[in-house]
C-alpha cells in the first residue's frame, strides 16, 4: 500500500483541485454566449435578420386602436393626447412622403409620441420622436415622419408606455 505524508498529499491534491476549479469556471454557464444550460446543449437555431427592405414585426399598441382611420391631409395629421390616451390612434400616411403629425396635449401630464422604426424595437436609432420630446399640458408637439417601407408601425407615449399608443398604416 502506498503511504504518503499529509504534506505530500497536499502537494498532489491542491494542483488537481485548482485545475478542476479552473475547468469548471471555463465551462460555466454564460447563457448569453450559448453553450449549455443545466448541462443541456443549446441547440436553438438562431434567427436570421430580416431583409433591410422589410418592416419588422411591430409591438402591440398599448391602447385599443379605434376603428376609424385618420388620413393625412396635405401632409398633415392631427391628434390630441389626453391623460394616458390619444384621441385619434389609427393613422394612415403615404409611402415615401413626409407627414407632419401635430400632437396637442389636452391633458395635464407630460406626453410625447414615439414611432417604433422598421426594426420593431423601441428606443433605437430608427425611431421617430416628437419635438419637443416633453410636451407639457396645453402645448403642441410635432413629429415629422417619412416612411420608406410599407407596413403597420406602432407608436406610443414614452411616459405612459403601458396605456397610450396607436398604429400608423403606411401605403
Amino acid at each position: 500500500m502506498l503511504s504518503l505524508s499529509p504534506a505530500k498529499w497536499a502537494r498532489i491534491l491542491v494542483p488537481i483541485a485548482a485545475g478542476l476549479l479552473l475547468l469548471a469556471a471555463a465551462c460555466g454557464g454564460d447563457d448569453d454566449a450559448g453553450g449549455t444550460e443545466n448541462g443541456i446543449a443549446d441547440t436553438a437555431t438562431p434567427t436570421a435578420p430580416a431583409p433591410a427592405d422589410e418592416i419588422q414585426s411591430q409591438p402591440d399598441s398599448p391602447q385599443e386602436v379605434v376603428d376609424e382611420v385618420t388620413e393625412a391631409v396635405d401632409g398633415v395629421l392631427q391628434t390630441a393626447a389626453g391623460d394616458n390616451f390619444y384621441t385619434l390612434n389609427n393613422l394612415k400616411v403615404p409611402l415615401n412622403e413626409m407627414t407632419t403629425i401635430e400632437i396637442v396635449n389636452e391633458g395635464t401630464a407630460i406626453h410625447n409620441m414615439r414611432i417604433a422604426g422598421p426594426d420593431g424595437e423601441w428606443n433605437t436609432d430608427d425611431d421617430s420622436v416628437s419635438d419637443p420630446e416633453l410636451i407639457s399640458g396645453g402645448a403642441t408637439g410635432v413629429l415629422e415622419f417619412t416612411p420608406t417601407l410599407a407596413g403597420k408601425y406602432t407608436f406610443r407615449c414614452d411616459f405612459h408606455t403601458a396605456e397610450q399608443g396607436g398604429v400608423i398604416v403606411v401605403g
